[in-house]
């Protein structure tokens, strides 16, 4: 007995800490994963009869937010492929849920995760500074676009995976009691300043404004973690002039990346060509660049014929091919509109987008709270600052003033609801210790 339990402690369990390994060995085996951990937390919880852990508003808010994407889906059915995504959605949100029953179900922060994290990190940066430096990692993946990718080879998702994995990570340190120990102070903080440097040479921009905003919120709102994130920035700021000048070749700079080139696609430099008929916001400058104000304006055009239920998932990249919506100079099609509010307002039209905004919103006034709570508080107190963190993880995640990827895209789903089941753990353990 006791060994079939620490087995499912060990699959299920620890299996969830280190998930992000999964999603770099295949988008398969971390789907396969998710899906068990479904039936197991949905077995437990009928068994166990602990419905608390459906019958709540996240669950409610989660189930109205899968309705609209359903509805969509079916109203719009262009084909089977096209709506299967749609149609499957539901595991997505059950997976935060999974995720926040086994955190309960065990206990599971130890050192050996912390170890586990430094280890598979340090990897990580060591691969990417190899490819960086000489043009390819260990496994020989050759740097693409003048960009790195380690272990990701074809795919540029480096910078937005490290981005997602570092607050895990800073949780883990915070649960340990050893966190204030000076020697292991120093330590994470050279540890998450190179992950902070590998995210600034991927050259991944929304990724990198992205890291810089999360340590923002925390700043702002976490008053223990202030000289932390001040070190951390330091050797950030240090090491990344330092190993900048490694890199492989001069087309590889990621500040010319960064600053030089948005600057350039803000303006328009180089596509003046298109300023006839793709007006420029006060004649002056693109949304963010040529490309993404074309898929703005033709989701818009969408938009408009489809209002209330919008046009499915795969709906964008299905019409903006027709004749009926398709821009001067065949411009503004893609697979998605590449901005999350934007996609959601296309696929599930203002029902859906209005649920994206109250949750956009609600997130906003649990940071405040957050910051409230830390501040009343007179000692450090491990669990309410790593539910400021994980919070401080979600909402970047959802932040709206940035290019993204495919929300309904399977990699980017996961690990997008992933930290809201961190969350929702944290936040209930909290308030009970409150109550």
């Amino acid at each position: 007995m006791n060994f079939s339990i620490n087995i499912l402690k060990f699959f299920f369990g620890y299996g969830i800490l280190v998930f992000p390994l999964l999603l770099i060995v295949g988008p398969l085996i971390s789907e396969v994963y998710l899906i068990l951990l479904v039936l197991f937390s949905s077995y437990y919880i009928f068994k166990e009869n602990k419905f608390d852990f459906y019958l709540n508003k996240f669950v409610i808010f989660l189930l109205l937010f899968y309705i609209s994407t359903l509805v969509s889906t079916l109203v719009n059915f262009y084909n089977y492929d096209y709506a299967k995504s749609g149609i499957a959605y539901f595991r997505i949100p059950l997976f935060s849920i999974a995720i926040w029953y086994t955190l309960t179900k065990y206990s599971l922060f130890s050192k050996k995760i912390i170890n586990f994290y430094i280890i598979f990190l340090l990897i990580i940066i060591i691969d990417s500074f190899l490819q960086f430096s000489i043009g390819k990692n260990i496994l020989g993946y050759q740097v693409i676009k003048n960009r790195i990718s380690s272990f990701f080879g074809d795919e540029l998702i480096l910078g937005s995976f490290l981005l997602r994995i570092l607050p895990l990570f800073l949780i883990f340190i915070i649960i340990d009691n050893n966190f204030f120990y000076k020697k292991l102070n120093i330590f994470y903080s050279l540890i998450i300043s190179l992950v902070c440097v590998t995210i600034y040479l991927t050259g991944e921009r929304s990724s990198f404004f992205l890291l810089i905003l999360f340590f923002a919120i925390i700043f702002f709102s976490n008053k223990y973690l202030r000289k932390f994130i001040i070190i951390i920035t330091i050797f950030s700021i240090f090491l990344s002039f330092s190993i900048s000048q490694l890199r492989f070749s001069d087309e590889m700079n990621p500040s010319v990346r960064m600053f030089d080139k948005t600057y350039n696609q803000l303006i328009g430099k180089g596509e003046e060509q298109y300023a006839e008929y793709k007006k420029r916001v006060f004649n002056k400058f693109y949304i963010f660049s040529h490309d993404h104000h074309g898929h703005y304006l033709l989701s818009y055009k969408i938009f408009k014929d489809y209002p209330i239920l919008g046009v499915g998932p795969k709906g964008f990249r299905y019409l903006c091919r027709t004749k009926t919506y398709i821009l001067e100079n065949d411009d503004g099609c893609s697979t998605h509109p590449h901005n999350t509010y934007i996609q959601i307002l296309t696929s599930n039209g203002v029902i859906g987008f209005s649920l994206l905004i109250i949750a956009f919103l609600y997130l906003l006034i649990e940071i405040f709270r957050s910051k409230k709570k830390i501040n009343h508080k007179k000692q450090f107190d491990n669990y309410i600052v790593a539910e400021n963190v994980i919070l401080s993880a979600v909402l970047i995640n959802f932040w709206p003033l940035i290019p993204t990827g495919n929300f309904f895209n399977n990699w980017l789903s996961m690990i997008y609801f992933y930290p809201i089941g961190f969350y929702l753990y944290f936040k209930f353990i909290n308030e009970k210790k409150l109550s």
